[in-house]
């Protein structure tokens, strides 16, 4: 049997290698620095091998490579160890792609494109796995028209908004908001891989067919009053339950102001020509900028309703 292999320190080598361990250094390095210590404080080869849940011949190995090349020996030579086949500008040219191109894209997908244009290969599961540490996973996307917003004008109509917001809140008048929504066998937005903590939105398509339709009137935490039609809502609908509406402001003797977007059937000429007998009876209409619906809370009930 050979003799016993164990290495010796002197007190300033021991600090240095015990400052390793909460140094800015690769962890393969902390673990060889811990098997010179243990070593020196008079552990044999098989306990430490037990400890770090290592061959023998592995610790035997860091020993000797200490013996040989001092600190030195405990980093890993140049050159040794796997080569990444991807770069950050790799990554980064697929998160531009993600931010700009309006379409979705899957692991597959990503991966073709990262061989099309970067020449660069790496198979969709191990892609999934960078890009999940870069912050990039797999999320429903949305439909989006924010694009076509104005800006300017979003800005006042939310101060208008916020307004009218607080008064409901002091009970001053009666807040509605109101909108249509249709009900088809569509499918739900895609998914797509993006960012961590965002949405990636996709322009509205325009779809045709026949549908189930819904009118709805949203006073949050009071009530929600709605109507169901065969086909789109038409004019003779909207005028119908707006005309309801009217009436109930009247009997209640308060101002009911109804939050709404810019559709065709809430701008016609028939209706225009009601808005004089409405406000006389204490119903006003509050129109939301172009392409803003997320300013009208009654977006997420139709989610809701479609989810379910």
């Amino acid at each position: 049997m050979g003799s016993r292999l164990r290495v010796f320190l002197t007190p300033k080598q021991d600090k240095i290698l015990f400052n390793l361990r909460t140094a800015d250094v690769p962890q393969k390095v902390k673990d060889r620095a811990e098997v010179i210590r243990l070593s020196a404080h008079g552990w044999y080869v098989e306990k430490i091998a037990d400890h770090f849940d290592w061959t023998a011949q592995t610790v035997r190995e860091v020993l000797h490579r200490w013996e040989k090349q001092g600190l030195e020996g405990l980093w890993e030579k140049a050159g040794r160890g796997g080569k990444s086949r991807w770069a950050e500008a790799d990554m980064a040219f697929l998160e531009k792609c993600l931010e700009q191109e309006p379409r979705t894209y899957n692991s597959v997908q990503l991966a073709q494109k990262l061989e099309q244009e970067r020449s660069v290969k790496l198979s969709p599961d191990w892609l999934r796995q960078v890009l999940k540490k870069k912050g990039v996973i797999w999320k429903r996307t949305r439909k989006s028209h924010k694009g076509k917003q104005d800006k300017v004008l979003q800005q006042i109509k939310q101060a208008d908004l916020e307004m009218l917001e607080l008064s409901a809140a002091a009970g001053e008048i009666d807040l509605k908001y109101m909108d249509e929504s249709g009900f088809c066998a569509w499918s739900e937005p895609s998914y797509s891989y993006y960012f961590r903590g965002q949405q990636k939105r996709l322009e509205q398509s325009k779809r045709r067919g026949r549908r189930l339709s819904i009118i709805g009137f949203l006073q949050p935490l009071i009530s929600f009053v709605y109507g169901l039609v065969i086909g789109g809502v038409s004019r003779k609908s909207y005028i119908q339950m707006m005309e309801l509406e009217a009436l109930e402001a009247q009997k209640a003797g308060r101002i009911r102001v109804i939050v709404q977007d810019n559709a065709l059937i809430h701008r016609c000429k028939e209706v225009q020509q009601l808005w004089t007998k409405w406000e006389e009876m204490g119903l006003y209409i509050f129109f939301l900028p172009k392409y803003c619906s997320e300013m009208n809370p009654i977006e997420l009930e139709w989610q809701h309703l479609k989810k379910k």
